[in-house]
């Protein structure tokens, strides 16, 4: 005769509710510490951008891209001080300043350029400005007037729908900025003007998107930021809010258009959630290389 096996007893539902909870909140607390973490793993990404027109005193030269630091109450006056030291001791020989120095409040426009000041560059440090630096929460809207300002009293020049001409033994690329996207008028003409087809021109766009309205040969190389790689993405694959009006195409990286290349910055800060997930911050380096 068999006997019949005891039941196993299962714990109470309100238990297995309890431990699932747990362990979700667990998980939670995770994940949350980790992407607070992640905002202050800045990694150095380098690219390599290759082309006929770089002349060739500019080959090898290395331009630092610096966009998105958003100074603030979760981005320090110290943390941004070492920013700079860190740049510095890479010896770039161009930076550019792709916009968002602040966020929350223009009355930090000022400190966060004077400390930007101290970028070392044989060839120059020049900016133009993001969203942010014209909307600020809570103050006036589109006034990009306290970021000029600081710009000028730093002695950082501001690409605003302007650009320069960036020479070195007898030979020369044109670097133009324009406005931002959402918030200014970019005019690409007169920033790249007196620009021929021979001349190399790298055009410093907050915004990636603006890419998307140049034409055939009006920008070799586009450098922006703006997206800050998605901030919260699925592992570094999709983020819910790319940042951008196409989608996932310009959140990060080396995009090829059709018409320019456009590399694009994670950035340095973020805007609340002060978290980053699999979307680390960014310096980013270029380095021209001239086709033999």
């Amino acid at each position: 005769m068999s006997r019949r096996r005891p039941a196993r007893s299962r714990p109470p539902r309100r238990t297995r509710w309890a431990l699932a909870a747990t362990i979700l909140v667990a998980v939670v607390v995770a994940v949350a510490a980790y992407s607070f973490s992640e905002t202050y793993r800045l990694e150095v990404k380098a690219y390599t951008f290759t082309s006929p027109e770089v002349p060739a005193a500019f080959d090898g030269a290395r331009v630092v891209l610096l966009t998105d630091i958003h100074r603030s109450f979760f981005f320090s006056e110290k943390r941004l001080a070492k920013l700079v030291d860190r740049v510095n001791a890479m010896d770039p020989d161009l930076v550019v300043l792709g916009g968002d120095y602040v966020y929350g409040s223009k009355d930090l426009e000022a400190a966060a350029f004077a400390e930007l000041a101290r970028l070392k560059a044989p060839l120059g440090t020049f900016a133009v400005l993001g969203n942010h630096d014209y909307d600020h929460p809570g103050g006036d809207r589109n006034d990009p007037t306290p970021a000029i300002e600081a710009a000028t009293k730093a002695g950082v020049p501001l690409l605003d729908n302007s650009g320069v001409w960036i020479e070195k033994s007898g030979q020369r690329i044109r670097l133009g900025g324009v406005s931002d996207l959402q918030q200014g008028h970019p005019n690409v003409v007169a920033a790249v003007d007196g620009a021929v087809a021979s001349d190399l021109v790298v055009l410093v766009s907050h915004e990636p998107d603006f890419a998307e309205a140049l034409g055939p040969g009006a920008a070799d190389l586009v450098l922006s930021g703006h997206t800050h790689g998605g901030q919260i993405t699925l592992f570094g694959l999709w983020a819910p809010f790319p940042g951008s009006d196409y989608g996932q195409k310009y959140r990060s990286g080396v995009v090829t258009n059709g018409n320019t290349t456009v590399i694009v910055s994670n950035g340095v800060g973020t805007i609340f959630p002060p978290l980053r997930f699999f979307a680390r911050p960014q310096i980013v380096v270029v380095t021209l290389k001239r086709t033999r």
